[in-house]
């Protein structure tokens, strides 16, 4: 057996928004219901993956070398070159995320982003404006956005058990254990690479970055009207005078006073 070194790579805010982050979008996704107990749920899990995602934006250049957007964004040639090298079963080792583990990062971080925004927007187009300021802050909304963020929704579910068995495919492959490193913090190297490596974050610095993290949950969770959010609002005027038209049909099957989810 080749002798290793444990090396810190991961510091302790990269590996706190990991687990927190993936336990949101699990209690969203399982939450999905459109009104009741469920749906507040599920709004208070969106707002708290914003704040989760601004977080990781801000981290993404301040924070720990093998955390930061630089360290992980590689060229199409190394990418394709992973590629060829997990074609024939010989994975490079990378101290931070190897190139397709990278894109997998970027390609939830932007599609979650989005994921957020539909979900804001449809829930503001439902008439929820009063729950939250997020909600607020989309003006009507877009009763489009809701179908748009049921699809996405499903297609972050796939993204992430592909990651998973990436994560996986890797630990069969290359031997390494990448949970428990995203637990530890740490990773089993060749000797002598710890002494190339840059040290973490200064816990002054990820502090900073945690009070501003506080300060905007406080600022977004203390108008956050859960009461509001249970209760079914009334149809947008625009859609009761549409309603009370008779030349506008109604293809929506609910019942009157109600808006299609």
């Amino acid at each position: 057996m080749n002798p290793s070194v444990s090396v810190r790579v991961w510091d302790l805010p990269t590996r706190v928004f990991h687990w927190l982050l993936a336990l949101s979008v699990l209690v969203a996704y399982v939450t999905g219901g459109e009104r009741g107990t469920s749906f507040v749920i599920h709004v208070g899990a969106g707002h708290l993956i914003l704040l989760l995602l601004l977080f990781r934006l801000v981290w993404g250049f301040i924070g720990s070398p093998h955390s930061r957007f630089g360290d992980f964004i590689f060229s199409a040639r190394s990418i394709w070159n992973y590629v060829k090298g997990l074609a024939r079963f010989r994975a490079g080792h990378f101290v931070g995320h190897n190139p397709l583990g990278g894109l997998m990062v970027l390609a939830l971080l932007l599609l979650l982003l989005v994921i957020v925004g539909t979900g804001l927007s449809a829930a503001a187009a439902r008439g929820y404006q009063a729950g939250s300021p997020l909600i607020a802050a989309m003006g009507s909304g877009s009763r489009a956005m809701g179908d748009l963020h049921e699809t996405l929704g499903n297609l972050i579910i796939i993204l992430a058990g592909i990651h998973v068995a990436a994560v996986l495919g890797h630990w069969l492959l290359a031997r390494e254990n990448l949970v428990r490193s995203m637990i530890t913090g740490r990773k089993q190297l060749v000797p002598g690479t710890e002494t190339k490596e840059r040290p973490l974050a200064s816990p002054a610095r990820a502090g900073a970055v945690a009070v501003l993290v506080v300060l905007g949950a406080l600022a977004v969770f203390s108008r956050f009207d859960a009461a509001t959010l249970m209760t079914r609002p009334e149809r947008p005027a625009s859609e009761a005078s549409d309603s009370a038209n008779p030349s506008v049909a109604d293809d929506s099957g609910d019942e009157p006073g109600e808006t299609a989810d």
